[in-house]
């Protein structure tokens, strides 16, 4: 089967999907502000070893995604556009490397497209790849790592020492730049996916002498920030290796973001969700493609990369739904190669596993994507005095309308259609209004929950150089960012708590330990000076009852959201001020 992949058009995709679209949402709190704010702190305190939020040391992660989102940062300025360039860019990057490799291994040009297609378009890569965290950027260079490594094994295999050894290289600098970007992960998950497969195919000698090159190289590209950062800051390693690592993986409950052996299970479902819909036709090629031989080594190679570091993380105590991302070019380049193997084996054009699910799917999807629709803009508003959206974003329900329209239709065309190539092509095509229609169509209360943006700014008169501003843990890093501040009092700190509590940041007095539980004792330390509180709404109203320290009486309080009880449900911010 011969595909004519329109590459131009591959292109755009990728430019709308991923470069032109991801200013449109507001950044959100904590972690997208927190990703600039850190690159920003390092920009303007001229410290590009030691990782700084609002003024205190931040070690939960190493450097190298702050530089490159500081690199955007000094190209486009503060905003979500170049918070987000980065993780998109890398992306991208990751698809090539996809569509190279599947090349490399099937030699079909075709197979290369399709796969980097697929994994552009599977949700969790672009949820990830178009939101501002290292998650994109980490997965690149662990995808760059492991495609280098097979490289390098097949230049052994056919004795080519100069490709074998340069291959190598190439493996250990990404190795070194995602150890910098996240951590031993970068050398956990490379060794889960590589290992298994080696021992598969019985690669004894390579397995003692290979690895070695790449650790050297991958210790070079690390060794000077390990340096500076140890002897700037000598705790770093150990809270990095003991918290940072042991902690999350063996901390059992107590670890942060504690979930179980089947979280990733569930996050595999709708992380690549459509093509699940087609698990019938891509059972059928799997089981038609021989992994037997040596020409199907590559075959083995993308189950083990898959299923090692899967299995690797879901042994993890601590886990979130961008810890797999580094999975997913794998699946897409067997979710590829096993679609065209299924349309080799039917020369036909009796494409029953491909077209009853998708007719299925398309007849499901326009009846329950239709009754959404009017129960959200009609039944819940009228019958249970809920509000997805309000009376002024009734345009949103157009938006969506007519993406659910052109979904269909891409859908109803991969049923129609004949030839297999277009087939997958207006399938993969089908998802793509549904991502545009993502950066536009959130409610307005998920806005104004998540991010901070347009709050602060309407706040910005009642900031001055010297007011004292008091944070809570949750939103400290977009107020910092907003403000250009470090210097922020904190309540209930969080992650901000180890930094916090260290001697530089009670010596240089930039950081108040632990912030201020009262607050009436910074009132009465600075009685000339205008202080305000910038908390989440429902932590400040709730405070009194849940605390035995009330907040002094507020002179003045504005809220984000205007018609918010003022109670523990109350969402969005207040602004408070006291002096």
């Amino acid at each position: 089967m011969k595909l004519k992949f329109n590459i131009p058009a591959a292109f755009i995709i990728f430019f709308v999907l991923y470069m032109l679209l991801i200013g449109v949402r507001p950044l959100y709190s904590p972690d997208e502000a927190r990703y600039v704010e850190i690159p920003r702190e390092m920009i303007a305190d001229h410290d590009f070893v030691t990782p700084r939020l609002n003024g205190a040391r931040y070690f939960e992660k190493p450097v190298m995604g702050y530089w490159l989102i500081a690199g955007a940062v000094r190209v486009f300025g503060e905003n979500a556009f170049a918070g987000r360039f980065m993780p998109a860019l890398s992306t991208g990057l990751a698809a090539l490397i996809v569509l190279f490799l599947a090349m490399k291994m099937t030699g079909k040009k075709e197979i290369g497209l399709y796969a980097a297609g697929v994994y552009l378009l599977m949700p969790l890569v672009f949820i990830v790849g178009t939101s501002c965290t290292l998650d994109a950027m980490f997965s690149l260079f662990v995808t760059a790592t492991i495609a280098a490594f097979y490289c390098a094994v097949e230049g052994y295999v056919a004795k080519k020492r100069l490709n074998c050894v340069l291959w190598l290289l190439a493996t250990g600098a990404a190795a070194g730049c995602a150890f910098l970007t996240k951590g031993f992960l970068a050398f956990a998950l490379p060794v889960m996916a590589v290992l298994p497969w080696m021992v598969w195919e019985k690669r004894w000698k390579a397995i003692f002498t290979l690895p070695w090159l790449p650790f050297v190289v991958a210790l070079a590209v690390i060794a000077p920030w390990g340096i500076l950062i140890h002897r700037a800051q000598p705790d770093f390693w150990r809270y990095f290796v003991m918290e940072e690592h042991f902690a999350r993986f063996f901390g059992g409950a107590e670890a942060e973001h504690p979930h179980g052996s089947f979280y990733f299970f569930v996050t595999l479902l709708w992380g690549a969700a459509e093509w699940f819909l087609l698990a019938p036709a891509i059972g059928y090629g799997i089981v038609k493609i021989d992994t037997t031989g040596e020409k199907r080594s590559w075959f083995r190679f993308l189950l083990c990369w898959f299923a090692g570091p899967f299995l690797f993380l879901s042994a993890s105590s601590g886990k979130l739904p961008t810890y797999i991302l580094p999975c997913f070019p794998a699946l897409s380049i067997m979710i590829s190669a096993a679609l065209f193997r299924y349309f080799e084996e039917r020369p036909d054009g009796k494409c029953k596993l491909f077209n009853v699910p998708v007719l299925v799917f398309t007849v499901a999807g326009a009846i329950a994507g239709a009754a959404a629709l009017v129960a959200v803009h009609y039944v819940l508003p009228k019958y249970f005095d809920i509000r997805v959206y309000n009376k002024n974003e009734t345009w949103k329900i157009f938006i969506l309308f007519n993406a659910l329209v052109l979904s269909l239709l891409a859908l109803f065309a991969a049923f129609s259609e004949k030839k297999p190539s277009r087939k997958l092509s207006y399938f993969l095509s089908a998802v793509v209004p549904v991502f545009v229609a993502s950066y536009f169509t959130l409610p307005q209360a998920i806005n104004d929950a998540r991010s901070m943006d347009a709050f602060l700014e309407e706040c910005r008169d009642e900031i001055t150089p010297d007011t004292i501003i008091i944070a809570h843990g949750s939103n400290l890093h977009a107020i910092c960012l907003a403000y250009h501040r470090n210097d922020l009092y904190v309540i209930f700190p969080g992650e901000l708590t180890y930094g916090l509590t260290c001697k530089e940041a009670e010596e240089k007095d930039k950081i108040r330990n632990q912030g201020v539980t009262r607050v009436q004792e910074l009132l009465d330390r600075n009685p000339d000076r205008k202080v305000v509180m910038i908390f989440p709404a429902d932590r400040y109203y709730s405070h009194s009852t849940r605390f035995s320290v009330p907040f002094p009486p507020a002179l003045a309080i504005k809220k984000s959201i205007p018609d918010d009880p003022e109670d523990k449900k109350a969402n969005g911010q207040v602004l408070v001020r006291f002096r």
